[in-house]
Parts: C-alpha cells; sequence; structure tokens
C-alpha cells in the first residue's frame, strides 16, 4: 500500500508500507477519490496532533475485495467509506450505545486517512452509492450528515428561524438542510463571496459584513432574536455573536474544526441561560444522507471547491497552508486519485 504520510509538521510524502493485516471480516476498497478539509491542514500544519498517519478526511473508491460478505457487497461497487471508527471500550461503547463513544477514532487523526491506493474497512462501514449520487457529493456525506446532527441535537422544528454564523460548505449545506425541513435560516457571514454563494443556494436570509446583523434578526423574528443558534468554527466572528442573537433559554451548538484558542466571556450565556451544544462528529446517519443526496435536497453547485491530482497533494497541502495563513480559510480540495 502506498500513500501520503505526514511525518512531520509541514512535510507530507508518499511513501510504501507494509501491507496492514487485513481481518477476513473486512473488505478492501481502491480509493478513487479523496477530499481534503481544514481538519487535514490544520493537522499537516501541526495545529492538530497527528503523526506517521495518511491524511485525507473523506474517501470513495470501489470494492476490491469483500471479505466475509455479511452486507451483500460486490466488487466493483462504488463505496463510501465512513471516516471513523468507535473505540469499543469506553462505557458507552460496551454497553451498544455506539452513537455515544466518547473516544472516536477519527480518519487522517487516530488512524490512516484516505490519501491511499487502498484502504480496508469493515462492512458495516461501507455504502455502496446509487448512481443518482454523484462522486462530488459522495465526498460531502459527513458534512450532511453533521449538519443532520446539529439539527437533531438543538431539536429544530418547522418554522423555527435558526442562526446560522458562518458561511463555508458546511454552513451552505446546513443553511440548505434547514430550508428542505421547513425551517428558516439566518446566515451571517463576513465573507462576501461566501454570502453570494449561499444566496444563490436559495436560503433569503443572508446578511454580510456591512449589514447590522442585531437590528436585521430582530426585524426578521419580530424582535424575539433566534432560539436557536449555530456557531461555525472557521467563521472568523466573535464567539459571543451567537450568544448576542439568541433568546432567552435558546440552544447554542459550535460546531466543526476549531484552531484558534482564546478567552470567551460567557457573561451573555450565563444572563440568557443558554443551552449550550459541542457537536464535531455524526455517528448513525450516512444512510439517512445519501438518501437526501439522491433526493436532491441540498445543491452542492454553490459550493467552494477545488481539485487536484494525487501527484500534485504535496504542492496542495502547501498551497492551502498558505492560504490559510493569508485568509484564515482554505478551499476544500477533492484529489483525483487515479
Amino acid at each position: 500500500m502506498k500513500g501520503y504520510y505526514l511525518t512531520e509538521p509541514f512535510n507530507i510524502k508518499e511513501k510504501e508500507s507494509e501491507e496492514k493485516e487485513v481481518l477476513s471480516s473486512q473488505s478492501k476498497v481502491r480509493l478513487t477519490k479523496a477530499l481534503i478539509t481544514l481538519s487535514d491542514v490544520l493537522r499537516y500544519n501541526g495545529e492538530f496532533d497527528a503523526k506517521d498517519v495518511i491524511l485525507g478526511s473523506a474517501g470513495i473508491g470501489v470494492l476490491s475485495e469483500t471479505g466475509q460478505n455479511l452486507f451483500d457487497l460486490e466488487k466493483g461497487k462504488r463505496t463510501y467509506i465512513e471516516p471513523f471508527r468507535e473505540c469499543e471500550t469506553c462505557y458507552n461503547c460496551k454497553k451498544g450505545d455506539f452513537t455515544k463513544c466518547s473516544d472516536l477514532q477519527i480518519a487522517g487523526e487516530d488512524f490512516d486517512g484516505f490519501l491511499s491506493d487502498f484502504i480496508s474497512a469493515n462492512p458495516e462501514k461501507l455504502f455502496v452509492l446509487p448512481d443518482s449520487v454523484s462522486d462530488k457529493e459522495a465526498l460531502f456525506i459527513q458534512h450532511i450528515s453533521l449538519a443532520i446532527a446539529v439539527y437533531d441535537k438543538l431539536n429544530i422544528k418547522k418554522g423555527d428561524y435558526v442562526a446560522v454564523i458562518g458561511a463555508n460548505n458546511f454552513g451552505n449545506i446546513f443553511a440548505q438542510l434547514l430550508i428542505y425541513y421547513q425551517a428558516v435560516p439566518i446566515v451571517m457571514t463576513l465573507d462576501e463571496e461566501d454570502c453570494a454563494a449561499v444566496r444563490k443556494s436559495g436560503i433569503y436570509y443572508a446578511l454580510g459584513a456591512n449589514d447590522n446583523w442585531q437590528k436585521e434578526v430582530s426585524n426578521i423574528t419580530s424582535g424575539r432574536m433566534t432560539d436557536k443558534v449555530v456557531y461555525v468554527a472557521d467563521c472568523n466572528i466573535p464567539v459571543t455573536k451567537a450568544f448576542s442573537l439568541a433568546s432567552f433559554g435558546a440552544a447554542v451548538a459550535f460546531t466543526g474544526a476549531f484552531n484558534k484558542s482564546g478567552n470567551v466571556s460567557f457573561m451573555q450565556a450565563v444572563k440568557k441561560q443558554l443551552d449550550i451544544n459541542c457537536i464535531n462528529t455524526a455517528v448513525g446517519y450516512t444512510t439517512t444522507s445519501i438518501n437526501l443526496i439522491a433526493n436532491k435536497a441540498i445543491n452542492f453547485n454553490n459550493l467552494k471547491i477545488a481539485e487536484c491530482s494525487y501527484s500534485e497533494v504535496p504542492s496542495t497541502f502547501k498551497k492551502l497552508a498558505k492560504e490559510l495563513e493569508d485568509t484564515d480559510k482554505i478551499s476544500e480540495t477533492i484529489v483525483n486519485m487515479m
């Protein structure tokens, strides 16, 4: 097996490695496309812990070996691989509640990611993709799963006003999901390009850097403010903005890859008795996400997505690291593996 290993910060190299032992129950997938996300770049920069591991946050491929076939998997089928593994040793896992694993293992951090030629996985982590789901769409299944997890955790209902702070690809997808479930997203961003993309995706309330967010949200909600607030980590907006846009007793969710630390005042949160939630993984939503894509619930045309070839991976990481340094954001990048 060969792939791009992070050997130390800012150093990624293609290496051949000995084939890891594959259990008889596991299947083998020839990877065809992978996705580089902000988390990968933060690992590359040394801001997230990861060493001697293959990067790549998401991947799809073709089944080459099916192992002990308990899930009717067939060779040659286009397949999505879930990018996480339950630890199986924590209290919740031992109870069989894997959706609440307290030490969830993440691809590209705790085990090898998807920037390699092959990957082996347990069959329950493999999902055959319908023809109606494109390769590009499939690579964003985890984005949609996380969006559903946030939706469920906040118990969002039809007609609810939801403040979405941040309009990167995840923020755009989440806002579209809210529209699909008949809630009312109010998206806020300092990035005018992202704001325009959100509007093109059909989001009516999209507020930019020149808008008075407090006043606009008050006008939209008839003075009530919002009962649900979702703060997307890499939006470069003060965290306290999430508290100021929330109504008394509102539910606030923080999600995404946080790469900056700093002091945050919880004065408003305490005064308003806000319900604070931190959501960064989504277990058990893959099938629902695939169905949403197949039903065209999400429009991917306006997302900011770059592409590169497998051989361009080292130079792409250098470029993305510079982009992050200059702009505090990156272009999520699809890698054509073949």
